[in-house]
């Protein structure tokens, strides 16, 4: 019996003590001063935990919404890119009067085409990125961050032209120079404003006429970019002999 009030008064204890620990400040201010105090040293996680504490403890204070872009902004740049997502879509949605509304539609944007780096088929993030960036230009046409959203575009626009000439590629390397065929002419009539987006289409079109027997178009186009000298980088210049060597394999006069 007494091991067993021991053992209740030690739980209660322990309790009590796991309490206190996590406890937020009884002053907001103070709370809100703390984390933002993390967040300009860039100890963002511990910021992130701050932030969050807030946002739960004292959600009808005038600050709440302040802590929830932060929360989201100290995520991002810990590089918790589906964390950071949630918290912006929850500032977007619960405070759309905010003042830190714009920045919000701006960096989930970025969020997004963070997640859509990697060069790979899948463009729904891309997508989504492109998505939240309408809106914020349908939304704040006269923004000051204007010219942040048209940067972002170019990103997204361009990341876009790689993913399709990835899909190409990836078609090539499978023997299937038709379905490739499918995204080289849209980046060839989409891209024009993109000079080594637009080379590498015409030099992997090239590889794939070679493939499919079309040798005249193949080497019409690959004497026009080696007048132009177009395939002015690594990349491109490696690409660019590949392409050559399946034209000399494929097209032997």
């Amino acid at each position: 019996m007494k091991r067993l009030m021991i053992f209740v008064f030690v739980s209660v204890l322990t309790l009590s003590c796991q309490s206190r620990k996590y406890r937020a400040p009884e002053n907001p201010e103070f709370l809100f001063n703390q984390a933002m105090e993390l967040f300009n040293a860039r100890k963002f996680s511990k910021a992130a935990e701050l932030f969050r504490s807030f946002v739960f403890n004292y959600p009808l204070s005038d600050s709440v919404d302040d802590a929830q872009y932060y929360l989201a902004k100290s995520y991002k740049e810990s590089e918790r890119i589906d964390d950071a997502t949630t918290e912006y879509l929850f500032l977007i949605n619960t405070f759309p009067s905010s003042e830190f509304i714009e920045k919000a539609y701006l960096e989930l944007a970025d969020c997004y085409l963070v997640k859509s780096k990697n060069v790979t088929r899948d463009t729904e993030s891309l997508s989504q990125a492109q998505s939240y960036l309408d809106q914020f230009k349908s939304r704040f046409p006269d923004s000051p961050l204007i010219d942040k959203a048209k940067e972002l575009e170019k990103n997204i626009y361009r990341l876009k032209g790689l993913k399709y000439t990835y899909i190409a590629e990836s078609y090539l390397r499978i023997g299937e120079p038709k379905s490739a065929s499918v995204y080289l002419d849209i980046v060839q009539r989409e891209f024009q404003d993109d000079d080594s987006l637009l080379t590498l289409a015409k030099i992997l079109s090239a590889q794939g006429l070679a493939m499919m027997g079309d040798c005249d178009s193949a080497r019409k186009i690959m004497e026009q970019l080696e007048q132009s000298n177009a395939y002015n980088d690594r990349r491109l210049e490696s690409q660019f002999n590949k392409a050559k060597k399946e034209l000399q394999k494929r097209c032997q006069e």
